[in-house]
């Protein structure tokens, strides 16, 4: 009989494989980590990543429980703030169907998705190696898939004492100030989602379950909104220093262009051209950064590691 500890030990290791591989797009080369997982570049947890992607969402798609026909799922694209929790906030109609639905039944799911304004290194790709028009427009549609997105379960139920209500109000109408033209009409009234599970899919071959606990203790990535402006500053304006990074740093010795494709408080990855194909490697910062400003003065010291490493002989 497998042992408890030996079983605990083998899903460690699984897990770490899978939070380190990330196939994003087929028939590239990718560099996978055969390192130990304690020495191997920390990447956000599953856990973290859905807690992100809440809290950048704004749009969703709401579940339910259909009344007639009875029983089927139901979905509603809606507008969803969150919580300082993670919980996802809805100011939801009285005369909306999904509304009655969860009059009958609370039991409900939320669907949020990434978009390369949140996510740009999607479709990187394509731009280095340099696609033509026809076959990029090919591939966005498949890009999609590539997305990152999560699905939380649980209990959709109004929110029902007054204090609470308002404040739960005042927060979806910070992120959504359009709403106020109607969020005083008798009709409409503040939802809470209260995560039982999620379901993470971070693109081909990378997905989860989280449990309510994992991300309750998980915190939003604190560069998450400045990170498509700091991809695109360093792919455009430094393009000799993120090459750099692929072969100093990443050791990919014959690569001719390289992308940065994501950035997070633990570092960054990328995405080299070479002779042989594209190749992927995680670059991670010395100290977790907790600001974009943090981020920017990685970004130099690291810059600063791989022209000091190009310029060594040997």
């Amino acid at each position: 009989m497998t042992s408890r500890p030996l079983l605990s030990s083998l899903r460690n290791v699984l897990f770490a494989r899978e939070q380190r591989f990330d196939p994003s797009l087929r028939g590239s080369v990718y560099a996978v980590s055969t390192a130990p997982a304690a020495v191997a570049a920390r990447t956000p947890s599953h856990a973290e990543r859905c807690r992100t992607l809440f809290a950048r969402a704004r749009h969703g798609v709401l579940s339910t429980l259909a009344r007639e026909p009875k029983g089927f799922p139901f979905g509603s694209l809606v507008a969803v703030a969150c919580d300082e929790d993670g919980q996802p906030l809805l100011l939801l109609s009285a005369l909306a169907e999904h509304t009655q639905n969860l009059e009958v039944a609370a039991d409900a799911s939320l669907l949020v998705v990434g978009d390369t304004t949140h996510f740009p290194g999607v479709g990187a790709s394509r731009e280095a190696a340099g696609a033509g028009e026809g076959e990029r427009a090919a591939r966005a549609a498949r890009d999609a898939l590539a997305l990152p997105r999560v699905t939380l379960l649980g209990p959709c139920t109004r929110v029902g004492e007054e204090d609470a209500a308002r404040f739960a109000r005042d927060i979806f109408l910070a992120a959504h100030p359009e709403a106020t033209a109607y969020a005083g009409f008798k009709d409409f009234a503040m939802y809470r989602l209260a995560p039982v599970g999620l379901r993470y899919v971070g693109g081909f071959g990378r997905m989860s379950w989280v449990s309510a606990a994992e991300y309750a203790r998980a915190e939003p990535d604190p560069l998450a909104a400045s990170e498509a402006t700091m991809i695109t500053h360093m792919n455009d304006d430094h393009p000799d220093s993120v090459l750099a990074y692929a072969r100093a740093l990443a050791h990919i010795d014959g690569a001719t262009r390289a992308l940065i494709t994501s950035i997070d408080r633990y570092g960054f990855d990328l995405l080299a051209v070479t002779p042989d194909g594209e190749r992927r490697a995680r670059i991670p910062f010395p100290d977790e950064v907790e600001s974009t400003d943090g981020a920017r003065r990685a970004l130099i010291a690291l810059v600063r590691d791989a022209r000091t490493a190009l310029t060594l002989p040997g």
